[in-house]
């Protein structure tokens, strides 16, 4: 049917936004893409113990240079089956500031910025009736956007970049056309993957947010009502100095088109590789389409997932429970709503999880982290 990476700079990281306008048919004049930049103020010191000097990176290009040199750190996520899937097989290609002061609001706030909200908008009658679901459009960006039902987009760029949103639950996964960078953003919190580190912000009902950031030193983690950060290593827990990125913006949109060829010019070539596209339904009523290289299925209960490179990239997420999954070599990270409440990434041999009340972050056989009182405790 046709219808990075080197290693950041130690002391800081980059979270930047770009919002993509909603897809729409190629014969209509298509909104100019918006681009945020997140301001850079100087960073306030976490506390006497935790002063330093901050440096900005001025350097944004060097990103995503050297991803082949950190992919001997990390392992291989497990395999995953298509059990519910029948049919052919796929072929395969070979400043920020510290944090923002603690706004209550956050976490409801929609991760659609600007137009791309105003778009969103002006079809939310069309994704409650399902309105022309299954459609795969080449859009005026370059871009390609799949329509699925239960209200939920893939977006995709020639570069086999996806981004899928979920509009039912808030949630949205993306990864980079390289690999290099993922990010998950789920009412439970936001994770932040690029290159050798990942950073995770966990929100807490109460305002106290958990942060935490998974790099070559171990695990660091605190929270907005803790003076200090704490480090766990080989060595075990301890106090230390440290940064996290604002993750406030939708960082999603930066993954999904930092390592992507989009544009006009990208137009042809997106309706090209649609036109080559594979649709098939089996008979337990699964949609599958294969869009570039990229395998994108729908069982009939909401749920999607997108495998890329073999399996060896994984995105999931349902619409009826609140679930979301990413794997890559990178990371596994998972999160979901209702009883099993949680937020999980996995790296290595680092871990963190969070349920709501108790978050814990694993490293090297050491673990620490709050408790169910926002008191630090080692394990």
């Amino acid at each position: 049917m046709a219808t990075f990476s080197t290693e950041f700079p130690k002391d800081m990281s980059r979270a930047s936004g770009q919002s993509e306008s909603h897809s729409i048919q190629t014969q209509s004049s298509a909104p100019l893409m918006l681009r945020e930049n997140t301001s850079a103020t100087p960073m306030r010191p976490r506390s006497l113990y935790t002063a330093h000097s901050y440096h900005a990176n001025q350097n944004d290009e060097s990103n995503f240079q050297r991803y082949n040199e950190y992919s001997k750190f990390f392992e291989t996520p497990p395999s995953e089956q298509w059990s519910a899937i029948s049919g052919t097989g796929f072929s395969t290609t070979t400043g920020s500031i510290w944090r923002q002061p603690r706004n209550p609001k956050h976490s409801a706030t929609s991760y659609y910025t600007g137009e791309e909200s105003c778009v969103y908008t002006e079809n939310w009658r069309e994704h409650d009736t399902d309105a022309g679901v299954g459609g795969a459009v080449a859009t005026p960006h370059g871009t390609i956007s799949l329509r699925l039902h239960n209200r939920i987009r893939v977006d995709m760029t020639i570069d086999r970049a996806v981004r899928v949103i979920n509009f039912k639950n808030n949630i949205v996964l993306s990864l980079s056309g390289s690999g290099a960078a993922a990010a998950l953003l789920h009412p439970n919190g936001r994770i932040y993957q690029y290159g050798s580190r990942v950073e995770i912000l966990a929100h807490d009902v109460h305002g106290n947010n958990k942060y935490a950031k998974m790099w070559y030193k171990g695990v660091s983690f605190t929270s907005e009502q803790c003076a200090l950060v704490y480090l766990v290593d080989a060595a075990g827990t301890r106090t230390t100095t440290d940064m996290f990125s604002d993750m406030s913006q939708d960082f999603s949109l930066s993954v999904f088109f930092s390592d992507s060829r989009h544009g006009p010019a990208c137009f042809q070539e997106a309706a090209t590789a649609l036109g080559a596209a594979q649709y098939w339904l089996t008979d337990e009523g699964v949609e599958n389409w294969i869009i570039n290289n990229v395998r994108v299925s729908q069982t009939p209960d909401g749920l999607v997932r997108i495998a890329r490179n073999s399996n060896k990239y994984q995105l999931r997420t349902s619409p009826s429970n609140g679930t979301a999954s990413l794997t890559t070599p990178f990371l596994h990270c998972t999160a979901s709503l209702g009883q099993t409440s949680h937020l999980f990434v996995r790296r290595g041999e680092r871990r963190m999880h969070y349920d709501g009340t108790s978050f814990i972050v694993r490293n090297a056989g050491h673990s620490a982290g709050f408790d169910d009182n926002n008191q630090l405790k080692v394990y």
